[in-house]
């Protein structure tokens, strides 16, 4: 998921600097550990300078499609 926002942002000659907010969907509460597992563990590689855009966790009943258990909204200013 992370990396099709990274490839829509390098198609816009933009990398994750540029991303200035995350909104996450997670459909089970659970999850959550372990999403912020990954957070501690990629953000740092994915913003270097330490400067995370603000991320919204939200959870949901369901997304679109039942096999679907997690969105991401990303907005980036170019």
């Amino acid at each position: 998921m992370f990396s099709q926002i990274n490839e829509a942002l390098k198609s816009a000659g933009a990398g994750w600097s540029n991303i200035v907010q995350f909104t996450t969907y997670l459909v089970h509460s659970q999850h959550i550990p372990k999403f912020m597992q990954w957070r501690l563990r990629e953000f740092p590689r994915m913003f270097p300078d330490g400067k995370y855009p603000p991320n919204t966790l939200l959870i949901i009943d369901r997304l679109v499609q039942e096999q679907f258990l997690v969105e991401v909204q990303a907005v980036a200013a170019l």
